[in-house]
């Protein structure tokens, strides 16, 4: 039951924080449409009042919610990256895990779901800060790999979006009857990747 002895103006930015952090979580597993700010606000034990002072509305603060998340897999893919050294499969490797370190984003369904719901700036908004967050950082990736001579020129652009649509599935094939790791997986899709399939 939310606490109503919380004025909007006693919500501090840990506060804030956990707005966002619950806010996240019931997006990720309602869906923007089926989650409602009385819904947040009962999560974080606040008055709803208190919520609509830090985000006017459902939909700003969805999108504080999905250009944070953002923000926090660019700066985690990129640290992975610099940590794992000049060599593309070392480099995969690291991305892989820090995927694995994190709930899944579920693209299709922010693209093809919830983003619809939201005004035309804010889809906007999201899809160049998906790009530049997510999608760049791979691609710079493998483009420095073809510079290197690792692995042949083809579309970064492609590289990038295989790779992603592979993280995007680990979920699914690790829920299956035939359930391995999820690290045992972006294995063998790395091998895929630069090895191909022929024996």
């Amino acid at each position: 039951m939310p606490d109503d002895s919380f004025s909007p103006k006693e919500i501090s930015h840990s506060g804030r924080s956990r707005i966002l952090a619950q806010a996240e979580q019931l997006f990720r597993t309602r869906g923007y449409n089926a989650v409602t700010m009385r819904d947040i606000a009962g999560e974080v034990g606040i008055r709803q009042a208190s919520l609509y002072y830090h985000f006017p509305s459902k939909e700003q603060l969805f999108v504080a919610v999905t250009e944070r998340m953002f923000e926090r897999h660019r700066t985690g893919l990129q640290q992975a990256i610099d940590d794992a050294g000049d060599e593309l499969r070392s480099q995969l490797h690291a991305v892989g895990g820090w995927f694995l370190s994190q709930p899944p984003i579920h693209f299709l369904s922010l693209f093809h779901n919830d983003m619809p719901s939201l005004g035309e700036d804010n889809i906007k908004k999201l899809a160049i800060c998906s790009e530049q967050c997510i999608f760049e950082p791979l691609r710079q990736t493998f483009i420095k790999a073809q510079q290197r001579g690792e692995i042949r020129h083809t579309r970064p652009e492609s590289l990038a979006g295989f790779f992603l649509s592979v993280m995007e599935s680990i979920p699914f094939v690790i829920t299956g009857s035939d359930a391995v790791s999820g690290e045992i997986i972006v294995d063998e899709m790395i091998s895929v990747l630069l090895d191909g399939l022929k024996p």
